[in-house]
């Protein structure tokens, strides 16, 4: 099999018989799984009729989900999904591309699918989809099941968010950047999935409650992570609130401190200076009046502070 084909089946007869060799043209009732960047691959698509412009999108770097239909029997659907490879990032969204082209199926990859893989794996163990749309549907239902599964812990955290929560500052915006890069992607999957029912295809009849299902699921999908979203920029005006209120207070009361202690500032710098002509520098009792007027003056200015209502 060539190296840009990851697996091959035949579902023509009504049941799902893989490839033993390498198949060289499309035929109805096929499904052919390609590696995106695999060597020989646009070759064989264009010698099998596709056209470049369809071609271009299925081999793209990169694209942004959304549905486009070609004929009643050939139409194109990019879906994104969380990578959920080993030792790779979830929020670097993994791109599956599947275009329906004449009865038969091809979709594209660059890094494995669990999706897809799943489908595969119950394939070889007979208990797989047994028709072509079925195989669809599968992968669409994948797709959101693995979505759905990783935010399932981000609930859980948003639902933590208190005056007691552990999580640090850097944790939040992590967790907000990648809600946002979700959002990003997922908004216009939903666009996808909706143009797909609206267009009506002929082929996709009997699937078309599936379908609604789908968008069903990643529209409430797309309305959670809107809600996750508003909920952290509540708890950070929150937090950003209580900052403020805090800072405010402790301004206001060394401004009160310093507004009191002022007048006796005034009168020992006045006092302190060297000069001729100081009143009660022979009186030993001039230090211990001073003390006790400025105690008074202390005094009646909280009073006043108090009348005035400014503590």
């Amino acid at each position: 099999m060539s190296d840009f084909i990851v697996s091959s089946w035949d579902f023509s007869s009504g049941t799902a018989q893989q490839h033993d060799l390498k198949p060289v043209h499309i035929k109805k009732g096929n499904w052919f799984h390609c590696q995106r960047d695999g060597e020989g691959g646009r070759e064989w698509l264009a010698q099998n009729q596709i056209p470049e412009a369809i071609i271009d999108s299925l081999l793209a770097d990169d694209t942004r989900p959304r549905f486009e239909q070609f004929s009643d029997d050939c139409f194109l659907i990019i879906l994104r999904s969380i990578n959920m490879n080993e030792g790779s990032d979830p929020d670097d969204m993994m791109s599956l591309r599947i275009l329906w082209f004449n009865g038969a199926m091809i979709s594209t990859r660059k890094v494995p699918s669990k999706a897809v893989s799943t489908l595969i794996e119950k394939l070889e163990t007979g208990e797989g989809p047994k028709d072509l749309p079925s195989l669809l549907m599968g992968m669409f239902s994948g797709v959101n099941e693995i979505i759905s599964d990783f935010l399932d812990p981000v609930e859980d955290t948003i639902d933590e968010l208190d005056d007691e929560s552990t999580i640090t500052p850097q944790e939040l915006n992590q967790l907000y950047s990648r809600l946002l890069r979700l959002r990003r992607y997922l908004k216009p999957q939903g666009y996808a999935f909706d143009d797909l029912i609206n267009a009506r295809l002929p082929v996709l009849k009997q699937q078309k409650n599936h379908v609604k299902n789908c968008l069903d699921t990643i529209s409430r999908i797309n309305e959670s992570i809107e809600f996750y979203i508003d909920q952290i920029n509540l708890y950070q005006a929150s937090l950003n609130q209580k900052q403020s209120e805090v800072m405010n207070r402790n301004t206001y009361l060394f401004s009160v401190v310093a507004g009191i202690f002022l007048p006796a500032g005034f009168f020992t710098g006045l006092l302190g200076v060297n000069i001729g002509g100081m009143p009660g520098i022979n009186n030993p009792l001039a230090f211990t009046a001073f003390c006790i007027a400025l105690l008074v003056v202390i005094a009646l200015e909280v009073l006043l502070l108090k009348r005035m209502r400014f503590i």
